[in-house]
C-alpha cells in the first residue's frame, strides 16, 4: 500500500479506546489554530475536530473520519500514514500557519503515559525540520522568522513605546527595534513587511493597543501568539545571550557590550522569542547567533496593502508557478533556493541607498548587456549549487552526513570556474562586490576540500555510494581488509561449486548478494536441473530471473561478513562524526558564501527577467531631487507577459511646481488601475535594484510607496469594505511625506454618493497640498475634476481614453491630459450582458436624474467670474436639498424646473448659455 493512501484501522480493543479518550477529554483547552497529533509508531492519529481540520487539508474530504468508544462518549478520529502525516505537518505550518503539538509514548506497554514531545509553529520549525525537508523536497521557508512584540505606554504622555524583536533561527540572526508609534501602528507594519514573520508573540492583553496590533498582523497573514506576562521578563536575558551570541576576537564577550540591550522593551520581547524558539535546549546554537539593530529607514516604507495592491508576492497557499500571478513569480529565475528566498527578501526591502541600488543596477545592466555572461552564470555555474544555507546549518546541528559534506565539496570545486567566468566581465563592481569575496572565502575552504578528497572514497561516490576511505582510518583498515578476505572466501567457494556442478563460472553461474540473504549463488532456470538430489546446496527461491541457492560454506562466510559489515559501518559512522565535527568548522564561511552566491542569483535573475520580455526594460535613474518623477512608456510587467494581451503603454509624469496629483477619471475597464499599479511596480522595480519595463525612467528616492488599490469585505474578521477603505487611507495620511508615491483607487465608494464624494474630495486635497506627495488618485466623482482649477500647478486631471462607436463601447487603454467628458458605466453594462430593459430603464432614470447637473458643474471649472460661479454653486446646492427633501421624482423635476427659470431671470448671459 502506497505510504500515500489513507489507513482506516484504529488498532485498539475496546479498553484502550475509553482510556485514550478519557485522557484526550482531559487534555488543557485549545484555539481551532492549534492540532494535536499523536505518534502510535507505524501511523499517526488525530481526534475531534482536528480529524475534520486534518481530513480537509489532506484528503479534501471528511468521509475518513471514523468513530471511536461507545455512546454516549463517541470521538471521531483520522488515521494518517507516514506520507500523509509530512504532507498535513507541511499544510498546517507553512500554508494554514497553524500550530502542530505532537504527543508520543512515553515507553512500551498498555500503561504507558502519552507525553507533548514535539511543538511546532509557523515561527518556530526546529523540532520538525526533519519532517518538512524530508521526503517531500526541500521548503523554501526553512529559516522563518520570528517576531516577538512588546508595548509599553506612558501613562503621562500617552505615547505607546514598542520594542520589536526577530530571531530568525536559521540564519543565527537577532534583530530589535524600539520606536515610539501611532495609534494605527503603522511604522510596526512597515517592519513586519520588511521583516515577513511567520508567527508574532505577544503578551496576554485585551487593550487597545494590542488590537491594532492584532489588526496589523491579520492584514500581514501573520500568526499571533499570546505568551504570559512573565515571559516577557529580561531576568536572565543577559546569561543567556552571552551563550547564544557570537562575540570578535577583540569584543568584550559581555552581552552588554551590544548597544541594542540598552533598549528595555526590546530586550524583553527579545526575552520571550529566545524563550519560545528554544534556543538555549541546542548547545549547537551557542555562540553562533548576531545581534543586530532593525534598520527600517534603509528599506522603502510599504505597507501590507502596498504589498498586495501591487502583486507583489503571490497569495499565501498560492503554489501556482504561472509568473503573472504575481511580481515575485515574473521575476524568479533563481538557480538556488538561497537566491529565491533573497529575491523575496529585497522585493519587502528595496533599498533607499543610491549607491547600494546603484551597484545592483550596475551588474543588472552588464548581465542584460553581455548575453553570452548571462547565459553562463544561469545555464551552468548557478544551477549546480545546492543550498549551502541549508547545508550549513546542518553541519553546526551535527545533523549532515557525508552526502551533504560532498555536495558542499562539489560546490567549492566549482568556484574556479565561476571565478574566471566573472573575471571574463572586467567591471569593477562585478570584481568588488563578488569575484573578490568569492575568491576570499575559496582560499580559506580550500583546507575542506583537502580533508573531502583525504576522506571521501570517490570510487565509491561514482558508484552513488558515499563512504569513508579504509585507508582513513587503522580500525577501518583492518576491517576492509577483513571483509575483502571474506569478499576472497566468497569467491573460492563460487569456482569450487561451478567445478562442482560443472558450469562456467561468472557466466552461467553468478557469486550475487544482498542485505537480506547475504552472499548466495545463482543459475538460470534451465541450468536448474544440475542441483538436483544435490544435498550440498540448499535452495533458497526460484524466481524469473532463475534459482538462488548456497552452501554451508558460504552461509559461515555470510554470518562472517555481515557481522564484519556492521562493524565497519559503526567504526564508520564515528569517523563521518568526526568528519562532519571538523566540516561545522566551515559552516561561517559557508553561510558567507551563500549569501554572496544568492546575491549574484537575484542579479542574474533580474537580467533574464528583463532580457526576456517581450520589450526592452530601462535603467532607471535615481534622483535625490524631489522635483520629477518620469516614466516614459511604462508597462505592467506581469501584464504584458499574458498570452493574448498587446500592452499599450502610457507615461507617468510629476514636476513639483506643475503637477503632484493625477486625478484620473474614465470608463471600468479602461486602464486606470492597471495605469497606476505600473507606475508603483516601477517605482519599486527601481528601488530594488532592477531594470524598468519602461523607455525612460527617472525616480526620485522614495521614503515610502503607499496603495489603497481595491478591497473587499473580510467577514471573518467584522470588517466591511468600506472599514478597509478607512484604515488603509487613515495608514496613507499618517505616512506620506513629499518623498513618498501614493496611489488611490476609488476611495469612498463604500458608502453613499455624496458621503464617499466628500471624503474622496478631502483626502486628494490633504495629499496635493499638505503631504505634497506624488499621487495618483483614480475616481468615479467626476466632481473631483474641479480640483484641478481650485489648486493650478499641484493637480491636474488625466483620464483613461474610451469612444463609442456604433453604440459599442471601445476601450482604448491610453491615459491622456483631462477629464473624461462622461460616464460610460451604462456601456460597461452592456458589455457584462445586462438585459435590455434594465438598461434602458437606467438611462432613462440617468436622464431624469442628472438634469443637466453634470454639464453644469463640468462648466464650472472654467468660470473664472466669481459672481458666475457662486451662482452655479448655490443653484446645485439648492438642486441637492430639492433631491433629498423631495418624495416623488415628479414633483422633484417641477421644483428644479421652478428653480432653474428664477436663476435664467437673473439674465446672466454666461449663467444662460450653461443652462438653457
Amino acid at each position: 500500500m502506497s505510504s500515500l493512501q489513507p489507513i482506516h484501522a484504529l488498532n485498539l480493543d475496546s479498553e484502550q479506546q475509553q482510556a485514550f479518550i478519557a485522557f484526550f477529554n482531559s487534555l488543557p483547552e485549545k484555539p481551532p489554530t492549534t492540532v494535536r497529533i499523536f505518534d502510535r509508531n507505524d501511523y499517526y492519529s488525530v481526534h475531534g475536530v482536528d480529524a475534520t481540520t486534518s481530513a480537509r487539508e489532506v484528503f479534501s474530504s471528511i468521509s475518513n473520519i471514523k468513530k471511536m468508544g461507545l455512546k454516549p462518549n463517541l470521538l471521531d478520529y483520522l488515521v494518517l500514514s507516514k506520507g500523509n502525516f509530512e504532507i498535513l505537518i507541511r499544510k498546517l505550518l507553512l500554508v494554514r500557519r497553524y500550530r502542530v503539538e505532537i504527543y508520543v509514548k512515553d515507553g512500551p506497554g498498555r500503561n504507558s503515559e502519552w507525553v507533548l514531545k514535539y511543538k511546532g509553529s509557523p515561527g518556530c520549525l526546529t523540532q520538525l525540520e526533519e519532517v518538512l525537508s524530508e521526503g517531500l523536497g526541500a521548503t523554501d521557508e526553512q529559516t522563518p522568522c520570528l517576531m516577538s512584540v512588546h508595548i509599553k505606554t506612558d501613562s503621562v504622555t500617552k505615547g505607546r513605546l514598542l520594542g520589536v524583536a526577530c530571531v530568525t533561527a536559521g540564519d543565527y540572526q537577532m534583530s530589535v527595534a524600539e520606536f515610539t508609534d501611532d495609534d494605527l501602528l503603522t511604522e510596526l507594519e512597515t517592519i513586519t513587511v520588511q521583516m515577513a514573520p511567520s508567527e508574532c508573540l505577544v503578551p496576554s492583553s485585551d487593550n487597545e493597543d494590542y488590537k491594532a496590533l492584532k489588526k496589523v498582523m491579520e492584514r500581514a497573514a501573520v500568526t499571533v501568539t499570546k505568551l504570559k506576562n512573565s515571559d516577557f521578563s529580561t531576568e536572565g536575558l543577559m546569561q543567556d545571550l552571552n551563550r547564544l551570541l557570537k562575540f570578535k576576537e577583540d569584543q568584550q564577550q559581555d552581552a552588554n557590550a551590544f548597544p541594542e540591550t540598552r533598549k528595555n522593551v526590546a530586550m524583553s520581547s527579545l526575552a520571550a522569542a529566545i524563550s519560545y524558539a528554544g534556543l538555549l535546549t541546542e548547545n549547537t546554537n551557542f555562540g553562533r547567533f548576531r545581534l543586530s539593530t532593525i534598520q527600517a529607514d534603509c528599506f522603502l516604507h510599504l505597507d501590507a496593502a502596498a504589498l498586495s495592491a501591487l502583486n507583489v508576492l503571490p497569495e499565501l497557499g498560492d503554489n501556482s508557478h504561472a509568473p503573472a500571478r504575481s511580481l515575485l513569480g515574473l521575476l524568479d529565475r533563481c538557480r538556488t533556493q538561497q537566491g529565491k528566498r533573497l529575491l523575496a527578501q529585497w522585493l519587502r526591502q528595496p533599498l533607499r541607498d543610491i549607491n547600494l541600488i546603484n551597484e545592483r543596477l550596475d551588474v543588472v545592466e552588464l548581465l542584460v548587456n553581455n548575453s553570452q555572461l548571462r547565459l553562463q552564470l544561469h545555464e551552468d555555474h548557478l544551477r549546480r549549487i545546492p543550498d549551502l544555507q541549508a547545508l550549513a546549518r546542518r553541519l553546526t546541528r551535527k545533523k549532515a552526513n557525508l552526502h551533504d559534506c560532498y555536495k558542499i565539496y562539489q560546490a567549492i570545486n566549482r568556484l574556479p570556474a565561476l571565478l574566471q567566468c566573472l573575471a571574463e566581465a572586467k567591471h569593477p563592481t562585478v570584481h568588488s562586490s563578488l569575484e573578490e569575496p568569492i575568491a576570499e572565502l575559496n582560499e580559506d575552504l580550500n583546507k575542506y576540500l583537502q580533508m573531502i578528497e583525504a576522506t571521501v572514497d570517490m570510487d565509491a561516490v561514482e558508484r552513488g555510494d558515499f563512504l569513508v576511505k579504509p585507508s582513513f582510518d587503522e580500525q577501518l583498515q583492518n576491517l576492509s581488509e577483513q571483509l575483502d578476505s571474506l569478499q576472497n572466501s566468497a569467491d573460492k567457494e563460487l569456482n569450487r561449486a561451478a567445478r562442482d556442478l560443472g558450469l562456467d563460472a561468472g557466466k552461467t553461474i553468478k557469486l550475487d548478494s544482498n542485505p537480506q540473504n547475504g552472499f548466495y549463488f545463482r543459475v538460470t532456470m534451465k541450468e536448474e536441473q544440475s542441483l538436483r538430489g544435490n544435498k550440498k546446496y540448499t535452495i533458497i527461491d526460484a524466481v524469473k530471473g532463475g534459482v538462488r541457492f548456497k552452501t554451508n560454506a558460504l552461509e559461515n562466510i555470510t554470518d562472517e561478513y555481515l557481522q564484519t559489515k556492521a562493524s565497519y559501518e559503526k567504526e564508520q559512522d564515528k569517523v563521518v562524526a568526526e568528519i562532519v565535527g571538523i566540516a561545522a568548522g566551515y559552516s561561517e564561511c559557508l553561510f558567507c558564501l551563500s549569501h554572496i552566491l544568492s546575491r549574484l542569483d537575484v542579479l542574474v535573475s533580474f537580467a533574464v527577467a528583463a532580457s526576456t520580455a517581450p520589450y526592452p526594460y530601462c535603467r532607471p535613474v535615481i534622483t535625490e531631487e524631489l522635483d520629477e518623477f518620469v516614466l516614459k512608456e511604462v508597462r505592467h510587467p506581469c501584464l504584458e507577459v499574458q498570452e493574448g494581451i498587446s500592452y499599450i503603454p502610457n507615461d507617468v509624469e510629476f514636476k513639483r511646481g506643475s503637477c503632484l496629483l493625477h486625478v484620473v477619471t474614465g470608463a471600468n475597464m479602461g486602464g486606470k488601475s492597471t495605469w497606476m499599479r505600473s507606475c508603483g511596480v516601477a517605482a519599486l522595480l527601481a528601488h530594488a535594484g532592477c531594470m524598468v519595463p519602461a523607455t525612460t525612467a527617472i525616480v526620485p528616492r522614495l521614503r515610502a510607496l503607499c496603495a489603497r488599490v481595491g478591497a473587499s469585505d473580510r467577514e471573518d474578521k467584522g470588517q466591511s469594505t468600506f472599514m478597509l477603505e478607512m484604515v488603509e487611507t487613515a495608514a496613507i495620511l499618517k505616512t506620506a511625506t513629499p518623498d513618498s508615491l501614493v496611489l488611490v483607487d476609488e476611495l469612498g465608494r463604500g458608502t453613499s454618493t455624496y458621503e464617499g464624494c466628500g471624503i474622496a474630495w478631502a483626502v486628494a486635497e490633504e495629499l496635493a497640498t499638505n503631504s505634497k506627495c506624488f499621487c495618483l488618485f483614480a475616481t468615479h466623482y467626476h466632481e473631483l475634476t474641479r480640483l484641478e482649477s481650485l489648486h493650478p500647478g499641484v493637480i491636474v486631471n488625466s483620464h483613461a481614453e474610451a469612444t463609442v462607436v456604433d453604440q459599442q463601447l471601445l476601450l482604448l487603454h491610453k491615459i491622456v491630459p483631462g477629464p473624461a467628458t462622461h460616464s460610460l458605466g451604462l456601456h460597461v453594462a452592456k458589455l457584462a450582458d445586462l438585459p435590455d430593459s434594465i438598461i434602458e430603464y437606467a438611462e432613462a432614470k440617468q436622464a431624469q436624474l442628472e438634469t443637466n447637473l453634470f454639464e453644469a458643474e463640468t462648466a464650472v471649472k472654467s468660470q473664472e467670474t466669481k459672481e458666475g460661479q457662486t451662482i452655479i454653486l448655490d443653484f446645485l446646492k439648492k438642486c441637492k436639498e430639492i433631491q433629498e427633501s423631495t418624495a416623488s421624482d415628479e414633483d422633484m423635476m417641477k421644483q428644479i424646473n421652478s428653480l432653474k427659470q428664477n436663476v435664467l431671470r437673473q439674465n446672466n448671459k454666461y449663467v444662460q448659455s450653461l443652462l438653457a
